[in-house]
């Protein structure tokens, strides 16, 4: 983002598909971009999907809150690819259960709903078990059985492409980094705490979501606040504004990525404490004193320091060492104004 010494938003740097930096001013700036999966080892997401815009509005100085809330899809096709297919929860509708590698149904251990448990339930208890070594699968053999084809023909495609056959095999799953709750404060009307930004979409922290999101209504937060941003936007008279300052951060190298996504699934995943938070911390400095302020290392640290001050389990995010829920309340970050305008 570019912006004047008050902070006001005057456009953005765009880096076009060779590496070259280029500026575009604008009276006002739309921020409306995917969110952190690319961030964590497994994910639904694209891996460059970390977080950019989270780490790009803070630094600027907006308002930013409730980062700890990161929703893990349970069912992710385990197959080693990046992003990981996803084995929609439709499967489970249908009736498909949830088993480890000897065959037996766990879900039933874990929460009384079983398979049809909350999001972060079921990715709770597919996490455990495979920590525990006994595995985790779905088993679609009876519930769709030779129907998959023609029922869940994006599923079926993605099994058949590894060399499982859902009719027959039971499907590997792990839990993936799937949706990002938190983000960039709006308004009901989309304008960020910075004068000239406007935010809609996974980037934001809305309030549409709580702490769990249900499924689609990123489709409900993206469709209504851009609706309003444009309405908004539409006869408004908006100032000129001089941009005086704006930079690019060099992006992480490959290796240390992986290292920091390998961390965050394993410190800041579906499971959490302050031994492993602080861990992870700990990562992420090193990697912003080896090279320098990455937007991956700004936003993994920031979702990071949002778990260690929530000291609650809340919807996606679960502390084994505070497993009960808190008295609700929202997490706000911002930077002071001296360190935004530096």
């Amino acid at each position: 983002l570019m912006q004047d010494d008050q902070l006001n938003v005057a456009g953005v740097i765009l880096r076009d598909a060779t590496g070259r930096l280029s500026t575009q001013t604008a009276r006002e700036t739309v921020l409306c971009t995917g969110g952190s999966g690319g961030l964590f080892q497994v994910t639904t997401n694209p891996p460059a999907a970390r977080g950019d815009a989270i780490a790009m509005a803070w630094e600027a100085g907006a308002l930013v809150a409730d980062l700890e809330f990161v929703q893990f899809h349970p069912t992710a096709i385990d197959i080693g690819r990046d992003p990981a297919p996803l084995a929609t929860e439709a499967l489970r509708g249908e009736g498909a259960t949830l088993r480890n590698r000897d065959g037996t149904r766990f879900m039933e251990s874990y929460h009384e709903l079983a398979e049809l448990a909350p999001r972060d339930e079921v990715a709770r208890a597919v996490h455990t078990e495979r920590l525990s070594g006994r595995g985790a699968f779905l088993d679609c053999r009876e519930a769709v059985g030779e129907h998959f084809p023609e029922h869940f023909p994006t599923v079926f495609a993605a099994c058949k492409s590894a060399g499982i056959d859902p009719r027959v095999d039971m499907i590997p799953i792990a839990p993936a980094a799937h949706y990002h709750m938190g983000g960039i404060v709006p308004d009901f009307w989309g304008r960020s705490s910075l004068d000239g930004l406007s935010v809609c979409g996974e980037c934001t922290s809305t309030g549409v979501h709580g702490a769990n999101r249900l499924a689609s209504n990123s489709l409900l937060e993206a469709v209504v606040f851009a609706h309003r941003i444009a309405e908004r936007l539409r006869d408004a008279k908006l100032p000129d504004i001089r941009a005086s300052k704006g930079h690019v951060p060099d992006a992480l190298p490959h290796e240390a990525l992986q290292t920091l996504r390998l961390a965050m699934s394993r410190d800041c995943g579906v499971v959490r404490n302050a031994a492993g938070l602080a861990e992870v911390a700990e990562l992420i400095d090193q990697l912003r004193t080896q090279h320098g302020p990455a937007r991956a290392v700004t936003s993994a640290g920031l979702i990071v320091k949002s778990a260690q001050d929530r000291h609650e389990s809340r919807g996606g995010h679960y502390r084994s060492d505070f497993p009960e829920a808190g008295e609700p309340h929202r997490q706000f970050l911002q930077r002071p104004f001296e360190e935004s305008v530096s």
